[in-house]
């Protein structure tokens, strides 16, 4: 999905970045570690104002344990390989997100599920990948 960065909040090793998206207007605190994860190419590049393609993964686990946000999720598709890793493509509210199928068991009978994240994390940005993809 393309996002507009609309801000970044910049700490020692990493940074979390606003980010707006372009179709739904949906507004995402995102964590962004490639600065530690990634061997020179990270998403340093980003720069306010301008549109990206992201790809957003939601952290977390299918059991409410009152940290973070619980959501329905539809699942769009499953075996989306981004760097190394397979991920869940999956929606809520017109909004896309990836999960890794390692964090939701059974995932290949379910058309959604129940998923409490704590963070989102950016893995992706215009084709590059975070070297962070977690199980």
């Amino acid at each position: 999905m393309v996002y507009k960065l609309l801000s970044i909040d910049d700490f020692v090793a990493t940074r979390n970045l606003m980010l707006q998206n372009t179709e739904t207007n949906t507004l995402e605190k995102v964590f962004d570690d490639s600065g530690l994860v990634n061997e020179g190419k990270t998403f340093y590049f980003m720069e306010i104002g301008k549109v990206y393609d992201c790809k957003l993964a939601l952290f977390g686990s299918m059991k409410q344990m009152h940290v973070g946000k619980w959501k329905k999720f539809n699942v769009l598709k499953a075996n989306v390989k981004i760097g190394a890793k397979l991920f869940l493509e999956v929606e809520t509210e017109q909004d896309i997100y990836y999960i890794s199928q390692e964090s939701v068991s059974g995932y290949e009978s379910m058309k959604s599920f129940m998923f409490e994240y704590s963070r989102l994390d950016l893995i992706q940005v215009n084709n590059l990948n975070s070297g962070n993809l977690y199980p």
